[in-house]
């Protein structure tokens, strides 16, 4: 069961959680292709090099940006592990990763065009998740909350605001994303790594986050 857990704790690193949510966005089909007068918000129906390069700049900075970070710190001796299970550990790293978070908000906001299919939705779950991964951040210096609920949070609630604009939607990856955050959560107290508010303050803050990020885009941007 422990290595069943840290197998999940690693599938489900939080640096992965808006990338996941772009793919599952992007290329799983949802159907909203049929109805003609719902295709504004559709990121499905994007081009394929419009997704290939909308997948490189989130794997970029959310994921290879701060990683990198992680590792030369480690190199440093600054962290003892990549899961930065410290507090005092996490310090530095979560500081870098906000800085990646405005440099992808900022590549998205000047780059693609609002016109864009479902351009509020990306919008929205890279200022989401920069708000999310703020507030952990300030929360890091006095207190651990989990990351990793955080980063099942900014997947659920991106899932969850992005299927709600649509008519028909695969109800399957819902539940599944609902049922994984669980499980992750679970996995984490059972390597007594985090304790039950920690992990639920970190689900709230990451699907808060993402919900204040996708309605600001969509109704005062």
């Amino acid at each position: 069961m422990r290595v069943v857990s840290k197998i999940l704790s690693w599938i489900f690193l939080p640096l992965l959680a808006p990338v996941y949510a772009v793919a599952l966005a992007m290329y799983v089909e949802n159907w909203e292709n049929l109805y003609s007068l719902y295709q504004d918000n559709n990121l499905y129906a994007l081009d394929d090099k419009a997704k290939e390069v909308l997948l490189y700049l989130f794997s970029a900075f959310s994921v290879l940006a701060p990683a990198l970070t992680v590792l030369f710190l480690q190199t440093r001796g600054s962290v003892s592990s990549v899961m930065m299970e410290k507090r005092s550990e996490r310090i530095i790293p979560s500081i870098m990763t906000n800085l990646f978070g405005v440099c992808l908000l900022l590549i998205l906001l000047y780059k693609v065009p609002l016109a864009l299919q479902g351009s509020r939705f990306l919008f929205g779950l890279a200022g989401g998740s920069l708000l999310a991964v703020a507030a952990c951040t300030i929360l890091t210096f006095r207190w651990k909350v989990s990351l990793h609920a955080a980063g099942m949070g900014i997947l659920c609630g991106f899932l969850y605001m992005y299927y709600g604009k649509m008519l028909v939607f695969p109800m399957w990856i819902l539940v599944t994303a609902f049922i994984a955050s669980g499980v992750v959560m679970s996995a984490r107290m059972y390597l007594k790594l985090h304790t039950l508010s920690q992990l639920l303050i970190g689900y709230l803050i990451g699907f808060v986050g993402i919900v204040a990020g996708v309605l600001f885009f969509f109704y005062c941007y």
